[in-house]
């Protein structure tokens, strides 16, 4: 999977997230609550897609992180699933946090929220399964996982990865799901701007498709306009531990950089960290842009007139 695609994967979730979470009073709407299904259906299988798609058989060596890291990887995408496909209210509750958030607890809070995802499927219909495009290698190897990680305690070791190819192409199954973000999502949403336009102001903001450069260390960069915040990233899914914010703008425009509760928040005044032109601004963690517990970073220009150039890595 190449970096545009990655991008495109990180937005869809970065969508399913907001409807599930802050933008869920939308969700009373059918066809808003149908479009998220069937996106989140869509998310599930370029999952499994990139999960199974042409190994071959080799022998690696894995130690307990990185088997941590692929069973979150495959529990990610039956949470996904399940949370798509249930009408148990209370399931979905139980399985609000991404993998991306537990895979650092505890390794008895991790083993038994992996457990849990994996019992979820079992209430799931076989045919609601099927028509989602279930892969049960994905459970198959997880449960191969939990049990490495049940029985050792951190040595490396061999492992075997079976060859499997994908029944879908992961560049059709990126293309049905931008068609069911424009088609099934975008025009439902759009239409409560009357009603709802906070929330879909939100929901904008976390559906821009974020740049990001083809290199180890994350980076991402954009524009900014006045009085207009712009996500930069959910903190959540992005790994940024330490931030450096840059301004790529021109002569005299100042960037505000800070973060919120909510995708499309305007600072607080004074809130954040101001930047100058052509100038960037380390910081070991996000307690000076605002609230510990405050997920979205967002940047905004200053100047009313000009265009501002942003980047974070």
């Amino acid at each position: 999977m190449n970096t545009k695609q990655q991008n495109q994967v990180t937005m869809y979730g970065a969508v399913l997230r907001f409807l599930e979470e802050a933008g869920s009073p939308l969700m009373t709407i059918k066809r808003i609550a149908t479009g998220r299904a069937a996106l989140a259906g869509l998310v599930a299988r370029i999952g499994q897609t990139i999960a199974a798609q042409d190994h071959t058989t080799t022998e690696v060596t894995r130690d307990r992180q990185a088997v941590k890291a692929e069973a979150a990887q495959k529990a990610e995408i039956l949470r996904l699933l399940t949370v798509a496909l249930t009408s148990d209210a209370a399931l979905r509750g139980e399985l609000r946090e991404p993998l991306s958030r537990v895979v650092k607890a505890k390794d008895a809070d991790l083993l038994a929220y992996l457990t849990k995802i994996d019992a979820a499927l079992d209430t799931l219909a076989p045919a609601d399964l099927a028509d989602a495009g279930y892969d049960a290698r994905v459970r198959q190897t997880l449960r191969a996982d939990l049990t490495e990680l049940t029985t050792t305690q951190g040595a490396a070791r061999q492992i075997e990865t079976g060859t499997s190819t994908a029944t879908a192409t992961l560049p059709e199954l990126l293309a049905a799901a931008k068609e069911t973000l424009e088609t099934a999502l975008d025009p439902f949403v759009r239409a409560q701007e009357l009603a709802q336009p906070e929330l879909v102001r939100q929901y904008e903001a976390v559906r821009m498709l974020v740049k990001t450069a083809a290199r180890r260390k994350a980076e991402y960069w954009g524009t900014a306009q006045y009085g207009k915040p712009v996500l930069v990233y959910d903190r959540r899914e992005a790994g940024v531990v330490a931030p450096t914010l840059g301004n790529r703008s021109g002569k005299g425009l100042t960037l505000r950089f800070y973060t919120a509760v909510s995708a499309g928040a305007a600072p607080a005044p004074g809130q954040g960290v101001v930047v100058k032109h052509k100038t960037d601004a380390h910081l070991s963690d996000y307690s000076k842009l605002g609230a510990a517990d405050a997920p979205y970073l967002l940047v905004v220009l200053e100047q009313v007139d000009g265009e501002g150039r942003w980047v974070v890595r």
